[in-house]
């Protein structure tokens, strides 16, 4: 008999709820739009708070979004760049309703350096794994959810 594990999620790791217990449940969403969720906590009740959902979710119902989904269209990496401003000068907005899907950003940006070389390697199934990874390696990972998806 296999046994099932439940991913261990950590505290603004960005993951997604079972879809026939979403069905199922009487939930209750700030954006129904959006079906990625960042983990607020993980309770001692044995379920799991996410962000704009209510009520909280048994963990068993927590999953990961794999890197490779139409899910992940939700998810982008977020640039952090200081911008110089002149005054006078009229500056364009970043259009954040046509941000693309992280891994896209991600390759853009990252491609060709040591780190990107690593991450190809691992070969990372799920958003949060990666997260995780960079977290550990570079102390932050910059993967969002674009709240303006839709």
């Amino acid at each position: 008999m296999t046994q099932t594990t439940t991913p261990q999620f950590n505290v603004g790791d960005i993951a997604t709820i079972a879809k026939d217990y979403k069905e199922s449940a009487n939930l209750d969403f700030a954006q129904p739009q959006i079906q990625v969720y960042e983990v607020m906590s993980s309770n001692d009740d044995g379920t799991i708070t996410l962000a704009g959902v209510w009520p909280d979710i048994p963990a068993q119902y927590i999953e990961g979004v794999p890197v490779h989904c139409e899910l992940a269209k939700q998810i982008y990496y977020d640039i952090v760049h200081a911008r110089h401003y002149e005054l006078g000068k009229v500056y364009l907005q970043e259009d954040i309703y046509s941000r693309p899907p992280f891994m896209v950003t991600m390759a853009e940006r990252l491609r060709n350096t040591p780190l990107w070389e690593e991450m190809q390697a691992e070969e990372f199934h799920y958003v949060h794994e990666l997260q995780h990874w960079l977290l550990e390696h570079v102390g932050y990972s910059r993967i969002r959810i674009n709240q303006f998806w839709a």
